[in-house]
């Protein structure tokens, strides 16, 4: 006597390999006994010929590939069931893969994104109200600003506000300054979108990863994040790859020519305390803060207690050290 169980059913063949018993699973007994059978253990369909049968072989354990292929041979007529309860547990476990740490990945990219299209497009209407009135694009180096103030305010408006009595603009008429805020208002659509994805970013990474977000922030978090792949290739990375993410091409670059300097770190040049810091602090900073982020991911990822504040603070004091 012969024991086969796959995700259809288990199966009991004669020593003629003809089948004897069976017992098919509905689709719900499919999907739970699919990762058992993954994980080499025995059903309960299996438990019960076990102890019906004596000296019943079980197929799964078995050396002989021989005898294998005679039980999978008689199941051939369940070669359409077989594929269509295959379908349906690959459909289901893709639905389940998708979990927090993709949406954070693609709103991050999304971001990113955001952040390359709205220069791109505020480079070309800088240039373009220039025609209009070249004095304001000097006197406001923020995009975002400029875009709000343009779309609020006048050409007259913004001439008694600079306290000027003439301006190099050419006067066009409407239908060309139509053309220009056309361009502004798509900007600054596209910027209020930005914002609305970076406040579900904070929403997502703050439920997600808590301890990483009050370290690393919002933005940074969720590059490294993205960097990595997700948040459990995150945690197996030691703190040194965490210092260096972001910045690989200049890693590759020292690696093929040793007169290139190595990268001391990657997105963490951004966080804040980098920024604030002396530039001769910035490679011991990163080590720091890719030290705590370590740690912080791991205990985000095991669900553990919320510590961030502690690892910011510890952080901020290491820092005041370093500037004595």
């Amino acid at each position: 006597m012969y024991l086969y169980s796959n995700c259809l059913g288990t199966f009991v063949f004669n020593q003629n390999f003809k089948i004897r018993e069976q017992i098919l699973f509905s689709k719900e007994e499919s999907l739970k006994n699919s990762d058992l059978l993954k994980q080499s253990k025995i059903l309960d369909s299996e438990k019960k010929f076990l102890e019906k049968f004596k000296n019943i072989e079980n197929l799964r354990e078995t050396k002989d590939i021989k005898n294998l292929q005679k039980a999978l041979y008689e199941l051939r007529n369940y070669t359409k069931d077989f594929y269509n309860t295959n379908m349906y547990i690959t459909k289901h476990k893709i639905r389940e893969s998708v979990s927090y740490d993709l949406l954070i990945i693609q709103c991050i990219n999304s971001i990113i994104e955001y952040n390359k299209v709205i220069n791109l497009l505020v480079k070309r209407l800088r240039e373009w109200y220039s025609y209009y009135f070249p004095e304001i694009d000097k006197n406001i180096e923020d995009n975002e600003a400029f875009v709000k103030l343009i779309l609020k305010k006048t050409k007259k408006q913004l001439m008694q506000e600079l306290k000027l009595k003439f301006s190099m603009g050419s006067d066009l008429n409407k239908k060309d300054t139509d053309a220009v805020f056309e361009l502004a208002n798509q900007v600054d659509f596209l910027i209020e979108s930005k914002h609305r994805q970076e406040l579900y970013l904070e929403d997502s990474m703050k439920k997600t990863c808590p301890n990483l977000t009050e370290i690393a922030g919002t933005l940074i978090g969720g590059k490294l994040i993205a960097l990595a792949g997700s948040i459990k290739k995150l945690v197996l990375f030691p703190a040194s790859t965490i210092q260096l993410l972001g910045a690989e091409k200049a890693l590759f670059r020292h690696m093929r020519n040793k007169r290139c300097l190595p990268p001391k770190y990657g997105v963490l040049h951004e966080h804040k305390y980098i920024q604030q810091a002396p530039k001769k602090l910035h490679g011991k900073i990163a080590r720091v803060l890719s030290d705590k982020i370590s740690i912080a991911v791991k205990i985000d990822y095991f669900k553990g207690d919320f510590i961030g504040d502690k690892l910011r603070k510890e952080i901020e004091e290491k820092i005041k050290e370093m500037n004595k």
